[in-house]
């Protein structure tokens, strides 16, 4: 019974092999189309596509590259932030400087002002100290004269503070020169004429208003000076 079996189904195998053999041997056209559609699939213009694709590591190397060049964009912009925080700083400081250059300007350019306002009171001030240092003329002629050119000077210097001044000197003026220009006998003869002619209140007159002419001379000299503290 076994054999029976055996030689149904034992040939098979061996038959097979052989009928495929023979099949390759007589359809040889049709094998070779076989071959190479597998070879076409196994052909490295198929294979390059999935080659050409990344890998995990590489992937993950790419990530880390891309990981290291955020955390160096946000140290730069740390950095870019604390640099933009002093340049605003920076900018608060220039622009205080320049509100404080302006006022100092405005102030430059009003004492410029004041230079201009200051000049011929200050030209009338060298002028009526010249007057002041000399001499009294050797004629009345020439007396007047100075004495006219030092009320004028003193009008254009300080007419605030000279004015009054100056007008008592002209009005003590006349009794002086006729004094000065008159011929005494004798030198106590001059003295007695110098009190009663009221000659003296002209000298009294004279010392008042050249007192007063220095001190206004000096206040205007110490407004200038603080002027030029501010420039310098």
């Amino acid at each position: 019974m076994l054999r029976t079996e055996r030689s149904r189904h034992g040939p098979r195998g061996p038959i097979a092999a052989v009928a495929l053999a023979a099949a390759l041997l007589v359809l040889p056209g049709q094998a070779a189309l076989a071959v190479d559609s597998t070879a076409n699939e196994l052909e490295p213009n198929g294979l390059a596509p999935l080659l050409e694709q990344p890998t995990l590591v590489q992937l993950r190397e790419q990530l880390d590259t891309l990981s290291a060049q955020n955390t160096e964009l946000a140290d730069q912009n740390v950095v870019l932030v604390d640099a933009n925080g002093l340049l605003q700083a920076d900018n608060s400081s220039l622009a205080q400087a320049i509100e404080e250059m302006t006022r100092e300007r405005d102030r430059l350019q009003a004492s410029f002002k004041h230079f201009d306002d200051l000049f011929d009171p200050l030209e009338a001030d060298r002028q009526l100290l010249v007057e002041l240092r000399k001499g009294l003329p050797e004629t009345r002629v020439e007396a007047q004269a100075q004495l006219d050119r030092m009320e004028r000077l003193a009008l254009s210097s300080n007419p605030a503070r000279l004015g009054q001044l100056v007008d008592r000197v002209s009005e003590n003026a006349p009794a002086f020169l006729d004094w000065r220009f008159t011929q005494f006998a004798s030198t106590q003869e001059a003295s007695q004429a110098y009190i009663s002619s009221g000659a003296n209140a002209f000298d009294s007159s004279m010392d008042d208003f050249r007192s007063a002419v220095l001190l206004s001379v000096a206040n205007r000299l110490d407004g200038l000076l603080n002027v030029l503290d501010r420039i310098r």
